[in-house]
């Protein structure tokens, strides 16, 4: 594995992107980042993800795996040797993929609809309710996976990859979408870890600036709305 070259094709503002990246830092393997773009994507991208068409792709080994959690799954798989995102209890496993599928669908996807529905839609205020009671249960998995503070003891694993973009993306979703947060004294261990994950070294290399991210997620919506 440690020989076949390892290229991930990203575009920075993207929270998936960040989640493949903050897999391969995590694991400490060597890789190329290649920067898309989605207004014209190039025949690597549309040739490895030929279903989707979408970024992040990761190719290692002359194959090709799109999806961010598919992508850190198989850097799991692929580098057993080094830090597990995992605990080996089958029912800590279990809870783990659980959390992380919850993360994905109920907070992220839910989010970014939201911020996508225009103002005065009856949806956006219900997204923005339907978030926050989100993560108000995301503090019961915190709790159940015993989180010290990320959900895989003191080192970042596959529930913690997943929700990591969110102390990126906090600020744009609250800025564009209007989204509410509860606070330190209603979910102390959502705030304890998006404060451990801002200062672990991975997402250094994961996160872009927060005021280039915010001004791309702006311009891209605006592009959006008017197409």
């Amino acid at each position: 594995m440690e020989t076949d070259s390892v290229k991930l094709l990203i575009v920075r503002a993207s929270p998936y992107a960040m989640r493949a990246i903050l897999a391969l830092e995590a694991k400490g393997v060597k890789y190329e980042l290649i920067e898309e773009n989605l207004s014209a994507k190039s025949q690597l991208l549309l040739e490895s993800n030929p279903v989707y068409k979408k970024i992040p792709v990761l190719l290692h080994g002359g194959k090709a795996i799109p999806e961010s959690l598919f992508i850190v799954l198989y850097v799991d798989e692929a580098w057993p040797e080094r830090a597990a995102f995992f605990p080996k209890d089958p029912y800590a496993r279990a809870m783990t993929h659980f959390w992380g599928d919850f993360i994905d669908k109920k907070i992220f996807q839910l989010a970014v609809s939201t911020m996508k529905t225009k103002k005065g839609d009856p949806n956006k205020e219900a997204g923005v309710s339907e978030l926050y009671e989100n993560f108000l249960t995301l503090e019961s998995g915190f709790t159940q996976l015993d989180a010290k503070p990320f959900f895989n003891g003191a080192g970042i694993g596959y529930a913690d990859i997943c929700l990591a973009p969110l102390a990126a993306w906090l600020r744009v979703f609250v800025e564009l979408a209007g989204i509410r947060v509860p606070t330190a004294e209603e979910a102390p261990k959502l705030h304890k870890f998006l404060s451990a994950i801002r200062e672990h070294p991975a997402t250094k290399v994961a996160f872009p600036d927060p005021d280039e991210l915010l001004s791309y997620v702006i311009l891209h919506l605006k592009k959006t709305m008017a197409a």
